[in-house]
């Protein structure tokens, strides 16, 4: 990876689980077996062992403060839209990262969602270069049976449900259309 991947999540999950997750401390995640199998998966520059050093939670008080964090960080672009007709959340960012190591804690924020999710086919969230044209995937997050699971099999966009990545490219174009109008050029 040379150029920052975008970062779309979109799941289903009613309001009081949303606040609930968000008023929660970040999560230090577990290294196991999933985490392992993901990561032997991704193909990357002087990889190293994935240890728990690597492998933790962001260090803010709440999740509401990570996504916070994020929403003024300009230059990631972010955008959090809660929807309570559908009780669907989508949120993400059109510049997030391109190292690993970085993205560890928002895969982490993104796996403790699982106990607040209602249960949806549609619950996903997905880590690729959007605007590079490229169609490696760098995550996919899946939710089935109550866990979050990190892809070993997915790394390609190819690889992805095409409605899923179809409702993707609509939400990220849309976004880059809507925040790119108060963009400040050089």
């Amino acid at each position: 990876m040379s150029e920052l991947s975008s970062l779309f999540c979109k799941v289903k999950i009613t309001k009081s689980q949303l606040d609930f997750f968000l008023n929660s401390a970040p999560e230090k995640p577990t290294l196991n077996d999933n985490w392992q199998k993901w990561w032997d998966s991704r193909e990357m520059d002087s990889k190293m062992d994935l240890t728990p050093e690597y492998l933790h939670a962001y260090n803010e008080n709440t999740n509401q403060e990570v996504l916070d964090g994020w929403m003024e960080y300009k230059q990631a672009m972010a955008f959090s839209d809660y929807d309570e007709a559908k009780e669907e959340w989508q949120w993400g960012m059109l510049f997030f990262s391109e190292n690993y190591v970085e993205m560890l804690p928002m895969f982490a924020f993104i796996v403790s969602m699982e106990k607040y999710v209602s249960e949806s086919t549609e619950n996903s969230a997905i880590v690729y270069p959007y605007f590079w044209g490229d169609s490696n995937v760098d995550a996919y997050i899946y939710f089935e049976n109550g866990k979050a699971v990190l892809s070993p099999q997915v790394k390609s966009t190819s690889d992805v449900n095409a409605v899923i990545m179809e409702s993707t490219i609509v939400c990220l174009d849309q976004k880059w259309e809507d925040l790119s109008k108060n963009m400040e050029m050089d």
